[in-house]
């Protein structure tokens, strides 16, 4: 079970989400679930470059695009970027752009290698 840390900067209508350690599917599952419940900002920065991605499957990533496209009306336009630390983590976190295209999540998400092109892609001045 991998570790979540999430930060708000209301300010900037932001969240920023670090994963580390060995991650699962609850872990993300349960994440989603508090998110919604709580603060909800337009832009979303997953930090996973320290997780290991390596025990999900491709439907737990599917029913992760299928449990987000229920909770996310609030975040209507806004945008997700995922900062990747290798290859599989990466391929994963395109996978999941694929998969909130095809259930119709009402925001962009995007897999990024570095945090400044993600912040930059998000619109989020330092």
């Amino acid at each position: 079970m991998g570790i979540i840390e999430t930060q708000y900067d209301l300010e900037k209508d932001l969240t920023v989400v670090k994963a580390t350690g060995k991650m699962i599917a609850d872990d993300f599952h349960n994440w989603t679930d508090q998110y919604y419940r709580g603060t909800v900002t337009n832009v979303v920065l997953w930090d996973i470059v320290q997780a290991d991605l390596s025990e999900l499957k491709t439907d737990d990533i599917r029913d992760d695009a299928k449990r987000t496209e229920g909770l996310a009306d609030g975040r209507s336009g806004g945008r997700t970027a995922i900062v990747t630390g290798n290859a599989l983590e990466y391929g994963m976190s395109r996978m999941l752009e694929a998969f909130y295209d095809l259930e119709s999540v009402p925001f962009e998400v995007q897999a990024f290698h570095t945090i400044d092109e993600a912040m930059q892609w998000l619109g989020v001045k330092d």
